[in-house]
């Protein structure tokens, strides 16, 4: 046996001994017994789970219709849409109001000349193909009937209301497209003379376009936006000159500020029908998101408590209308977290200031592939976004998510979800995990 020759560090480890005994008995003893255990002991940690619901979870629900906003639309939708007895119908409006209206005389050292006769016009619109190359047959089941209407009212750039009414008037131009064609670059040919009266007379041109079909149909076609503006073109003929002359949507507003981006937007004639009171809703024409804004307490967001899950809880209603035989669920639920400080108090605006989760660092809050027509309970965790709160400060971002559909603003399925005004049972509320606080020190 060894024999310290020190009898000192025999007492002092004696003594380090029996303080860890005592320790590790209280937490044997107290699972909640002292902040020392927590750390000492992790298998000891104490979780605890808190449900909130109604105005404990939320203090503002609603929807938010007209998304994306009056000529933002990264694509044009051209709908045609009959199912249930209900419609949905849109347009797209083309603005051209600066023409090419002279040309270069032969004569290098002459001035332009203006342009005295046209021929060849029309105007050039680009489909574009779904990304699911199966749903081909499903949204153009058959041969398609451009319309081209004159829309050019004398009217306001914002009064949508004005030009709806033109596009009941007799069509200036069409075109039948066989559906395989339904694809690409489609050119419709316009009245070279009614073209030439607005070339010479420095006349805007202002064009609406809807299709017709005998089957439900719905496409989408390019946009300044997107990139894939429509085209006005025609040959120009001046005394000396001929020249080929291709114009994009443009326009020249009076507004202020000027709405730059109303040379083209979709214009909905007949939209999705509205929810019934108190149902959230995401999708349909015209596009609806549904804000959120959270009321949870502070308290448990920004203390040193620990949440390890936060779940949202939806309860779907199951939206028959406009019900497509896709079975590729094309149509999926996503979550946008609202970037607007506390201070905007315009909640159209701040819906439009929600950024995708993993564009802002959160990860683990899918795009959900619900299905519409499902009555179903639906769960959508947002533990990562609460993080993110909680490092974010109650002062930076508002507490607050969008729903929103993937097909906005081009598609009618619509997500619906029982809102705080619904019976206790379906209303949407919060599950949450958390640990509490604990630390170092005597219990």
């Amino acid at each position: 046996m060894l024999v310290s020759r020190k009898p000192g560090r025999t007492l002092l480890l004696l003594g380090l001994l029996v303080a860890v005994a005592t320790v590790v008995g209280a937490c044997q003893e107290n699972l909640a017994g002292g902040a020392a255990c927590p750390s000492l002991c992790p298998d000891t940690l104490t979780v605890k789970d808190v449900v909130l619901s109604g105005s404990d979870a939320f203090d503002t629900m609603t929807n938010v219709v007209g998304v994306p906003p009056l000529g933002t639309e990264q694509h044009l939708l051209l709908a045609n849409y009959v199912q249930g007895g209900d419609s949905v119908q849109t347009a797209a409006i083309l603005r051209f109001d600066s023409l090419i209206r002279i040309l270069p005389d032969t004569d290098t050292l002459a001035a332009p000349k203006p342009i005295t006769r046209v021929d060849s016009s029309g105007v050039k619109i680009t489909v574009i193909a779904p990304t699911d190359s199966t749903r081909d047959t499903i949204l153009v089941p058959d041969s398609v009937t451009f319309l081209v209407f004159d829309v050019d009212a004398n009217a306001a750039d914002l009064d949508t209301a004005a030009v709806h009414a033109q596009l009941g008037t007799p069509p200036i131009a069409s075109r039948v497209v066989p559906r395989d064609s339904v694809k690409g670059a489609i050119s419709i040919r316009l009245d070279t003379g009614w073209v030439a009266e607005h070339v010479r007379d420095g006349k805007r041109i202002r064009l609406g376009i809807r299709i017709k079909t005998a089957k439900s149909t719905q496409l989408n076609i390019g946009s300044a936006d997107g990139g894939l503006p429509a085209t006005l073109f025609y040959f120009g003929f001046s005394d000396t000159s001929k020249a080929f002359t291709q114009r994009n949507v443009n326009t020249h507003t009076t507004g202020s500020p000027p709405f730059s981006s109303l040379a083209d937007y979709d214009l909905v004639l007949k939209g999705t029908p509205p929810p019934a009171t108190g149902i959230l809703a995401a999708g349909g024409i015209p596009g609806s998101r549904a804000y959120m804004r959270f009321s949870v307490p502070s308290a448990l967001i920004d203390s040193s408590e620990t949440i390890v899950r936060a779940n949202l809880i939806l309860h779907q209603l199951a939206n028959v209308q406009f019900g497509t035989a896709d079975t590729t669920d094309s149509v999926l639920l996503q979550v946008g977290v609202v970037q607007a400080s506390p201070g905007v108090t315009n909640i159209a605006a701040a819906t439009l200031l929600a950024a995708p989760p993993t564009s802002l660092g959160v990860t683990g809050v899918p795009t959900h592939n619900f299905h519409p027509d499902v009555a179903r309970a639906d769960t959508i965790p947002l533990v990562g976004v609460f993080a993110l709160w909680r490092q974010q400060g109650p002062r930076r971002s508002q507490r607050a998510i969008v729903l929103e559909s993937t097909g906005e603003g081009s598609e009618p399925r619509q997500y619906l979800f029982y809102s705080n005004t619904a019976a206790d049972s379906l209303k949407p509320r919060i599950e949450i995990s958390f640990i509490p606080k604990s630390g170092f020190g005597l219990p």
